[in-house]
Protein backbone atom coordinates (compact mmCIF):
# COMPACT_ATOMS: atom_id res chain seq x y z
CA UNK A 1 0.00 0.00 0.00
CA UNK A 2 2.79 2.40 0.91
CA UNK A 3 4.64 1.59 -2.31
CA UNK A 4 1.48 2.28 -4.30
CA UNK A 5 1.08 5.69 -2.65
CA UNK A 6 4.70 6.53 -3.44
CA UNK A 7 4.13 5.66 -7.09
CA UNK A 8 1.02 7.86 -7.20
CA UNK A 9 2.97 10.72 -5.61
CA UNK A 10 5.75 10.30 -8.17
CA UNK A 11 3.25 10.35 -11.04
CA UNK A 12 1.58 13.48 -9.66
CA UNK A 13 4.98 15.16 -9.32
CA UNK A 14 5.84 14.30 -12.91
CA UNK A 15 2.51 15.68 -14.11
CA UNK A 16 3.14 18.86 -12.15
CA UNK A 17 6.60 19.24 -13.69
CA UNK A 18 5.21 18.68 -17.18
CA UNK A 19 2.47 21.23 -16.54
CA UNK A 20 5.02 23.79 -15.38
CA UNK A 21 7.15 23.13 -18.45
CA UNK A 22 4.25 23.82 -20.82
CA UNK A 23 3.34 27.15 -19.21
CA UNK A 24 4.73 30.55 -20.12
CA UNK A 25 5.19 32.38 -16.82
CA UNK A 26 7.05 35.48 -17.95
CA UNK A 27 3.97 37.62 -18.47
CA UNK A 28 4.30 40.93 -16.67
CA UNK A 29 2.03 42.45 -14.09
CA UNK A 30 3.62 45.82 -14.77
CA UNK A 31 2.47 45.68 -18.38
CA UNK A 32 -1.09 45.05 -17.15
CA UNK A 33 -0.89 48.02 -14.80
CA UNK A 34 0.44 50.29 -17.56
CA UNK A 35 -2.20 49.04 -20.03
CA UNK A 36 -4.94 49.77 -17.51
CA UNK A 37 -3.65 53.27 -16.84
CA UNK A 38 -3.37 53.97 -20.57
CA UNK A 39 -6.95 52.72 -21.12
CA UNK A 40 -8.26 55.11 -18.47
CA UNK A 41 -6.18 57.96 -19.88
CA UNK A 42 -7.56 57.22 -23.35
CA UNK A 43 -11.12 57.46 -22.06
CA UNK A 44 -10.22 60.72 -20.29
CA UNK A 45 -8.64 62.03 -23.52
CA UNK A 46 -11.81 61.19 -25.42
CA UNK A 47 -13.84 62.98 -22.75
CA UNK A 48 -11.64 66.08 -23.07
CA UNK A 49 -11.89 65.91 -26.84
CA UNK A 50 -15.65 65.48 -27.11
CA UNK A 51 -16.98 66.74 -23.76
CA UNK A 52 -18.96 63.49 -23.40
CA UNK A 53 -18.39 61.64 -20.13
CA UNK A 54 -18.30 57.81 -20.13
CA UNK A 55 -20.75 57.80 -17.21
CA UNK A 56 -23.42 59.41 -19.38
CA UNK A 57 -26.05 57.23 -21.04
CA UNK A 58 -25.30 56.26 -24.67
CA UNK A 59 -21.87 57.90 -24.36
CA UNK A 60 -20.20 55.61 -26.89
CA UNK A 61 -22.76 56.17 -29.61
CA UNK A 62 -22.76 59.93 -29.02
CA UNK A 63 -18.96 60.04 -29.15
CA UNK A 64 -18.91 58.05 -32.37
CA UNK A 65 -21.39 60.42 -34.00
CA UNK A 66 -19.37 63.47 -32.96
CA UNK A 67 -17.01 65.39 -35.21
CA UNK A 68 -14.05 63.79 -33.39
CA UNK A 69 -14.83 60.29 -34.68
CA UNK A 70 -11.50 59.92 -36.54
CA UNK A 71 -9.46 61.03 -33.53
CA UNK A 72 -11.35 58.62 -31.26
CA UNK A 73 -10.65 55.73 -33.64
CA UNK A 74 -6.95 56.63 -33.84
CA UNK A 75 -6.74 56.87 -30.04
CA UNK A 76 -8.23 53.40 -29.58
CA UNK A 77 -6.09 51.83 -32.31
CA UNK A 78 -3.01 53.51 -30.84
CA UNK A 79 -3.92 52.18 -27.39
CA UNK A 80 -4.19 48.64 -28.78
CA UNK A 81 -0.82 48.76 -30.56
CA UNK A 82 0.99 50.37 -27.61
CA UNK A 83 -0.41 47.85 -25.11
CA UNK A 84 0.68 44.92 -27.28
CA UNK A 85 4.18 46.40 -27.56
CA UNK A 86 4.40 46.97 -23.80
CA UNK A 87 3.21 43.44 -23.06
CA UNK A 88 5.73 41.86 -25.43
CA UNK A 89 8.59 44.02 -24.14
CA UNK A 90 8.01 43.23 -20.47
CA UNK A 91 7.42 39.53 -21.15
CA UNK A 92 10.74 39.30 -23.01
CA UNK A 93 12.47 41.25 -20.25
CA UNK A 94 11.10 38.94 -17.55
CA UNK A 95 12.14 35.87 -19.54
CA UNK A 96 15.69 37.16 -19.93
CA UNK A 97 15.94 38.04 -16.25
CA UNK A 98 14.81 34.55 -15.24
CA UNK A 99 17.21 32.92 -17.70
CA UNK A 100 14.42 31.40 -19.78
CA UNK A 101 13.84 31.67 -23.54
CA UNK A 102 11.44 34.46 -24.44
CA UNK A 103 10.06 32.60 -27.45
CA UNK A 104 9.67 28.94 -26.54
CA UNK A 105 6.95 26.42 -27.37
CA UNK A 106 4.77 27.55 -24.45
CA UNK A 107 4.98 31.19 -25.56
CA UNK A 108 3.92 30.26 -29.10
CA UNK A 109 0.93 28.25 -27.84
CA UNK A 110 -0.03 31.11 -25.52
CA UNK A 111 0.13 33.64 -28.35
CA UNK A 112 -1.97 31.55 -30.73
CA UNK A 113 -4.57 30.76 -28.06
CA UNK A 114 -4.93 34.43 -27.18
CA UNK A 115 -4.61 35.89 -30.67
CA UNK A 116 -7.36 33.91 -32.41
CA UNK A 117 -10.27 35.12 -30.19
CA UNK A 118 -8.83 38.65 -29.90
CA UNK A 119 -8.32 39.07 -33.66
CA UNK A 120 -11.75 37.57 -34.36
CA UNK A 121 -13.23 39.96 -31.81
CA UNK A 122 -11.47 42.92 -33.40
CA UNK A 123 -12.78 42.03 -36.86
CA UNK A 124 -16.25 41.38 -35.48
CA UNK A 125 -16.28 44.73 -33.67
CA UNK A 126 -15.08 46.49 -36.81
CA UNK A 127 -17.93 44.94 -38.79
CA UNK A 128 -20.40 46.01 -36.11
CA UNK A 129 -19.16 49.58 -36.36
CA UNK A 130 -19.34 49.44 -40.15
CA UNK A 131 -22.98 48.38 -39.88
CA UNK A 132 -23.71 51.24 -37.51
CA UNK A 133 -23.98 49.01 -34.43
CA UNK A 134 -21.35 50.96 -32.48
CA UNK A 135 -23.09 50.41 -29.15
CA UNK A 136 -22.45 46.64 -29.35
CA UNK A 137 -18.72 47.03 -30.01
CA UNK A 138 -17.85 47.68 -26.35
CA UNK A 139 -19.40 44.47 -24.94
CA UNK A 140 -18.08 42.51 -27.95
CA UNK A 141 -14.48 43.53 -27.27
CA UNK A 142 -14.87 42.64 -23.58
CA UNK A 143 -16.36 39.23 -24.39
CA UNK A 144 -13.83 38.23 -27.03
CA UNK A 145 -10.90 39.45 -24.93
CA UNK A 146 -12.21 37.50 -21.96
CA UNK A 147 -12.56 34.36 -24.06
CA UNK A 148 -9.04 34.88 -25.35
CA UNK A 149 -7.65 35.11 -21.82
CA UNK A 150 -9.65 32.07 -20.74
CA UNK A 151 -8.42 30.11 -23.75
CA UNK A 152 -4.79 31.13 -23.19
CA UNK A 153 -4.82 30.59 -19.41
CA UNK A 154 -3.93 26.91 -19.73
CA UNK A 155 -0.54 27.97 -21.08
CA UNK A 156 0.30 30.61 -18.49
CA UNK A 157 -0.46 31.74 -14.93
CA UNK A 158 -3.67 30.50 -13.30
CA UNK A 159 -4.62 34.09 -12.43
CA UNK A 160 -5.25 34.76 -16.12
CA UNK A 161 -8.19 32.35 -16.05
CA UNK A 162 -9.89 34.39 -13.34
CA UNK A 163 -9.30 37.62 -15.25
CA UNK A 164 -10.79 36.06 -18.39
CA UNK A 165 -13.95 35.11 -16.48
CA UNK A 166 -14.19 38.66 -15.10
CA UNK A 167 -13.97 40.13 -18.62
CA UNK A 168 -16.63 37.73 -19.91
CA UNK A 169 -18.90 38.79 -17.05
CA UNK A 170 -18.26 42.46 -17.82
CA UNK A 171 -19.02 41.82 -21.49
CA UNK A 172 -22.38 40.31 -20.58
CA UNK A 173 -23.02 43.16 -18.15
CA UNK A 174 -22.21 45.71 -20.86
CA UNK A 175 -24.62 43.90 -23.18
CA UNK A 176 -27.40 44.16 -20.62
CA UNK A 177 -26.62 47.81 -19.89
CA UNK A 178 -25.88 48.84 -23.48
CA UNK A 179 -26.26 52.54 -22.74
CA UNK A 180 -23.33 52.36 -20.31
CA UNK A 181 -21.08 50.15 -22.42
CA UNK A 182 -18.22 52.66 -22.54
CA UNK A 183 -18.18 52.99 -18.75
CA UNK A 184 -18.06 49.21 -18.28
CA UNK A 185 -15.41 48.98 -21.00
CA UNK A 186 -13.29 51.50 -19.11
CA UNK A 187 -13.73 49.57 -15.86
CA UNK A 188 -12.67 46.35 -17.58
CA UNK A 189 -9.71 47.42 -19.67
CA UNK A 190 -8.74 50.07 -17.12
CA UNK A 191 -9.44 49.08 -13.52
CA UNK A 192 -9.38 45.29 -13.95
CA UNK A 193 -6.06 45.43 -15.81
CA UNK A 194 -4.55 47.53 -13.03
CA UNK A 195 -5.82 45.26 -10.24
CA UNK A 196 -4.80 41.95 -11.81
CA UNK A 197 -1.51 43.44 -12.98
CA UNK A 198 -0.75 44.46 -9.41
CA UNK A 199 -1.65 40.98 -8.12
CA UNK A 200 0.61 39.28 -10.68
CA UNK A 201 3.44 41.70 -9.95
CA UNK A 202 3.25 41.16 -6.18
CA UNK A 203 2.88 37.37 -6.37
CA UNK A 204 5.24 36.51 -9.23
CA UNK A 205 7.57 39.38 -10.13
CA UNK A 206 8.53 41.33 -7.05
CA UNK A 207 11.78 40.03 -5.59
Amino acid sequence: MEKHEEQLAAIQEMRSMMDQATRFKSISGLSGIIAGILALLSVYFIYQLTGISPVEAEALERIWRSSSQAFVLLALLGLFVICIGIGVYFAMRNARQSGKPAWDHAAKRLLVSLAIPVIAGGIFSGLLIQQGLVVIAAPATLLFYGMGLLNASKYTLDAVRTVGIVFIFLGLLATYFLAYGLLIWALGFGLVHIVYGFIIYVNYERA
